[in-house]
């Protein structure tokens, strides 16, 4: 009888009977084409935190926490579960350790180790003196140093404590990638090819044009659904969507609501509406002359008919949002709150006590990068000249044009980053740390204050507390107009079984994506 070393012996002299390379050959996956209205500029994840950027990235990179989607859909709250840690536990309130799972393979080839968490939450990406991007502090900079406990062992300390670090890890930014590569490549190698841990590898990418991602056979949550996903950038949903009709495309995205009606009755093709965790919101400049005053920004706020504006834009299904919070924040959320009512004659009234006399406000927007904002921003035109304010409306091709100075009125996005108010919102999107601050904007003295004691709290009434007192304090003030929670229309084909998450996040793993 042959010994075992005997069998194996022959095998390897006999490789013309290996079925390996005939395998490779013949993989009958998919190849899943993604038509999208523009993709990002880079690849480096932190840089890619867009509408555009995250559909590429989140399927490039794991993260150690994840959220359950499926799980809050279903049951609502919020879920999390581990990923990339196998557990993470808070040995005391300012230091909290991840253990890593042992099994999971970077596209380069090694496992990922201590070494490569390390050097995703470095001090120089996220949280020291001088950081690559103000990403990397949105959600890490309170931390005061990673360190490795072993090969599978992480201790994170914070300088403060964190009621939601879980969340935080869960969320934007803690994408983990490759050491090696990172030291051998920087930053320049990131923006290109970066190595991550996820379901997909980047074979290419072409700025403005197009992203190749090819299944990582290794990824330890299974082998991936499809052999490769592309990314295409079709500028106009139009062309997007016949693009898919033609059979180019599998799924396209950003589509208008009445693009997708009568897909229904399609047999090949249906339509997608998803509800977002997101929101688009006009902000004022109060340097400018005739928006110093707070009672012009209320007066402005009161004049604007937001939940017809929303149903207009969006449809029946449209809910207005009465403040920057969804119903994901559990008790955190103030069902009650009515925010800025329509009121035109309170609106007139704050505008007479302002001293307005109609001078004209300039309102600067990139028509195709926010859906619909074109739409909204000419109808929210009449809302205010009804009560007596006059704009003008100036358009730029691309966000970096229109914060250009010159303007008083701009917009922007919302993204709750995970379900809680130091997840997105008032506490994040208009905090010292970021743009609309950053900029100038509006540089607020108690409204600080109040989110530096809500990142501080732990105490479950007392973070309630603050958050209702920064929500009052946002109607006090009134830097920005809320428009409405973001609805996001795609259509894909039947044959594809997969569904949206309620951030501008497509998962193509296996756990989310399979073809009939």
């Amino acid at each position: 009888m042959p010994t075992r070393r005997a069998i194996l012996g022959a095998s390897l002299a006999l490789p013309a009977l290996l079925p390996r390379v005939a395998g490779a050959q013949t993989d009958t996956r998919p190849v899943l084409r993604v038509a999208v209205q523009a993709l990002p500029p880079t690849l480096e994840p932190l840089e890619a935190i867009s509408n555009v950027g995250l559909r590429v990235t989140g399927n490039v990179f794991d993260t150690l926490w994840r959220r359950d989607f499926a799980a809050e859909a279903r049951d609502g709250g919020q879920r999390l579960t581990p990923f990339l840690a196998t557990s993470l536990e808070s040995r005391d309130p300012l230091t909290w350790v991840a253990t890593l799972r042992p099994d999971a393979r970077l596209h380069d080839g090694g496992l990922m180790t201590s070494a490569d968490v390390l050097s995703t939450f470095s001090a120089e990406r996220m949280w020291g003196p001088t950081v690559q991007t103000f990403e990397g502090r949105v959600n890490f900079g309170h931390l005061a140093g990673v360190d490795a406990d072993g090969p599978h062992r992480v201790v994170f300390r914070t300088k403060t404590p964190d009621a939601v670090m879980p969340q935080r890890l869960a969320a934007y930014g803690g994408w983990i990638h490759s050491a090696a590569s990172y030291a051998e490549s920087g930053l320049q190698g990131m923006r290109a090819k970066p190595i991550g841990t996820g379901p997909y590898r980047v074979a290419s990418f072409q700025r403005d044009q197009r992203v190749v991602l090819d299944a990582h056979d290794e990824y330890w949550g299974g082998r991936p659904p499809a052999r490769q996903v592309t990314f295409t950038v079709v500028p106009e949903a139009s062309s997007r969507l016949a693009g898919l009709r033609a059979g180019d495309y599998d799924l396209v995205t950003n589509l208008l609501p009445e693009q997708i009606e009568g897909l229904d009755r399609n047999p090949t093709i249906e339509g997608v509406d998803v509800a977002l965790d997101f929101a688009h919101i006009l902000y004022y400049d109060t340097r400018r002359p005739f928006l110093r005053d707070a009672r012009v920004r209320r007066a402005l706020n009161h004049a604007v008919d937001t939940e017809s504006l929303g149903r207009s834009l969006w449809g029946p299904a449209f809910k207005p949002m009465r403040a920057l919070q969804i119903p994901a924040f559990g008790d955190l959320y103030d069902a009650n709150r009515r925010g800025f009512a329509f009121d035109p004659d309170l609106s007139r009234r704050l505008l007479r006590e302002a001293g307005y006399r109609g001078e004209e406000l300039i309102i600067r927007i990139a028509p195709g990068y926010y859906l619909q904002m074109l739409q909204a921003v000419q109808v929210i035109q009449q809302m205010w000249l009804a009560v007596g304010i006059n704009t003008k409306l100036e358009t730029r091709e691309n966000l970096s044009l229109i914060t250009q100075p010159g303007a008083d009125i701009r917009p922007t996005s919302i993204a709750f980053r995970f379900p809680d108010p130091l997840g997105g919102g008032l506490a994040v999107h208009l905090s010292r740390e970021y743009s609309m601050q950053q900029a100038g904007f509006w540089q607020p003295v108690r409204f600080n204050e109040i989110v530096d004691a809500l990142r501080v709290a732990t105490d479950p009434a007392e973070r309630r507390r603050l958050f209702l007192a920064l929500m009052d304090e946002f109607e006090a003030e009134a830097p920005a107009l809320i428009l409405y929670p973001v609805r996001e229309y795609l259509a894909k084909r039947r044959s594809i079984r997969w569904s949206h998450p309620p951030l501008y996040f497509m998962d193509f793993r296996a756990s989310a994506l399979s073809f009939a």
